[in-house]
């Protein structure tokens, strides 16, 4: 009988009753700032509504598929170029019309 392996209980208490699909969502408490747009520095520095107009012909709601909306934001954005302004601060100017409601 001393060749047995002793028994091994675990007992794992739960620290609450949230479900999985809720423990696995990204904390959102203080972020609300962490995205900002630099400031630009060049003069004649617009939006054309046109590219705004384009951006908005697609607006992500949360139920197409994600990737294929950042597919096309970075498309249409890329297109736009001006030579005081970098590419990534265009498309934080933009992201914001891309989304439609809770998005």
């Amino acid at each position: 009988a001393d060749d047995e392996e002793p028994e091994f209980r675990t007992i794992v208490e739960m620290a609450d009753n949230r479900t999985m699909d809720h423990m696995l969502q990204a904390p959102i408490e203080g972020y609300e700032d962490a995205i900002v747009v630099p400031q630009i520095n060049a003069n004649n520095f617009e939006l054309k509504q046109t590219l705004i107009n384009l951006v908005q012909s697609n607006q992500f709601t949360g139920r197409q598929d994600p990737h294929n909306h950042l597919r096309f934001f970075n498309k249409v954005t890329s297109t736009f170029r001006h030579p005081k302004v970098p590419n990534t601060t265009i498309k934080l100017l933009l992201f914001p019309f891309s989304l439609e409601g809770e998005a």
